[in-house]
């Protein structure tokens, strides 16, 4: 009996100093520093888990570090943010040497090499991370192997003069393995298209490559579009810049223009888009190159530019450009160099805003589709936009924008006419200033969520 007393009593004092010990020491901050070799990098530095673009992370994912802790008690160790994603781990730590295992949080955004400094008080210590890229994609181009279907080429294309930012071309392809792409046209006049980015859903989508060179001859230029796995071509006429001006008038002239018809919808407050257009009936009395403006009226103006090969009736596109101001009925006037007509675009009120969240919401926008090239000093084209996902629950007008980071933003407005899931194009803007990934967050109604943009 006297036995189990004193095993009574030892286990009663025992409990009774680790109750004191976690009092006098687990409710105050530790003191240590972290372990590291003689070039500053962490020791023993055990990382976890593959770090993948666009994946994101969990558990698995980690890092062990090592720490020599002078005085017991609560911790918090943490890694800087890069490129996404960032350590951390906190809790409790006894007198002497242990490792840590501390979890990443995150979604990194471009494949390569991330060096962190990760920081336990006053003490640091480094260690580089290795993040892989996706996989190649898989995909065909519309119409190979033949002639492509669904391309567009943008802009004027005429002999000794170099191509522009609004020389575009938008091709279709086929994915069937989302991933990586990067896609050549190339002809053998001069110029070349080229684009690269990340497919993330499977499906018939848009591809926009972007045109450079000067063309060397006017002609029909065969351009070859071609991936790992496919090729297509179609012709692009090049103009000689010697062909002068064309002489034309619009139907009508000189009093109001017939035969012609306004495409898309113009709501005050809302930009336009390539939906809302002008198709207009002329008579060409002398081929040759064309540049038409109309007058700019309550916020818009139309514009068309290219060459017209032969004389007699013909129609041309006019594209609007703009924010109706107002609503009324507005009229422009197309000019050719001599007496014109003039055409009328109802302008309707703003319909009520619409209630839509966006997917991967409060996360990252998903998915999400980066078009175009980011390149320091080069201000932003057509050719920047950023596709993301919506769910309309109430559809109606809408406008959205970024914040704006390095130099760039992104927006958009215009209006769904349905609800459901579909896609919206955010369309950038500025003139991005260093190299580097910046993080946008587009935001409407309380739903944010946010994408990334790699400046090269």
């Amino acid at each position: 009996m006297k036995v189990f007393h004193s095993i009574l009593l030892v286990t009663m004092v025992a409990v009774f100093c680790q109750s004191c010990q976690r009092e006098l020491f687990f409710d105050k901050t530790s003191m240590g520093i972290l372990k590291k070799d003689g070039l500053g990098d962490c020791l023993p530095a055990v990382i976890g888990g593959l770090f993948k673009v666009d994946s994101t992370l969990s558990n698995k994912n980690f890092i062990d570090v090592g720490v020599a802790v002078s005085f017991a008690g609560n911790f918090d160790i943490s890694s800087d943010t890069v490129n996404g994603y960032f350590f951390h781990q906190s809790g409790n730590v006894l007198k002497g040497s242990s490792n840590i295992r501390l979890f990443a949080k995150g979604i990194p955004k471009t494949a390569g090499t991330d060096n962190f400094i990760f920081t336990y008080g006053s003490s640091t210590c480094e260690q580089s991370i290795k993040v892989t890229g996706p996989q190649p994609a898989v995909f065909t181009l519309a119409g190979a192997p033949n002639t492509c279907t669904g391309f567009f080429a943008d802009g004027t294309y005429t002999k000794g003069k170099g191509l522009t930012a609004s020389n575009i071309l938008t091709i279709k392809a086929d994915v069937t393995l989302p991933g990586s792409y990067t896609i050549t046209a190339f002809t053998n006049n001069g110029f070349s298209f080229s684009g690269s980015g990340v497919f993330t859903v499977n499906g018939l989508q848009d591809i926009i490559l972007k045109g450079t060179g000067i063309p060397l001859k006017d002609e029909v230029s065969r351009v070859t579009v071609s991936n790992i796995a496919s090729t297509c071509n179609f012709g692009i006429t090049v103009v000689s810049d010697t062909a002068g001006k064309a002489i034309f008038s619009f139907d009508g002239t000189p009093n109001d223009c017939i035969n012609y018809t306004v495409n898309g919808n113009y709501y005050a407050g809302i930009g336009t888009n390539f939906n809302n257009i002008t198709s207009m009936h002329i008579n060409v009395s002398k081929p040759g190159t064309y540049d038409i403006n109309t007058n700019t009226a309550n916020g818009l103006l139309f514009t068309a530019a290219g060459s017209f090969f032969t004389p007699g009736p013909q129609t041309v596109t006019l594209i609007a450009k703009g924010e109706p101001v107002r609503e009324e009925f507005t009229a422009f006037i197309p000019n050719t160099g001599t007496q014109s007509c003039n055409f009328i675009v109802n302008v309707q009120p703003l319909p009520p805003p619409a209630v839509f969240t966006l997917s991967g919401a409060p996360g990252a926008c998903a998915p999400i589709t980066v078009n175009g090239f980011y390149i320091v000093s080069k201000p932003l084209d057509n050719a920047n936009t950023i596709v993301i996902q919506v769910n309309v629950a109430v559809p109606g007008s809408y406008t959205i924008t970024t914040n704006n980071i390095n130099g760039m933003s992104f927006s958009a407005s215009g209006l769904f006419s349905n609800s459901g899931l579909q896609n919206m194009i955010l369309h950038g803007s500025g003139i991005p200033q260093s190299t580097g990934t910046s993080t946008l967050k587009p935001g409407y109604g309380g739903s944010a969520c946010s994408f990334s943009v790699t400046v090269q």
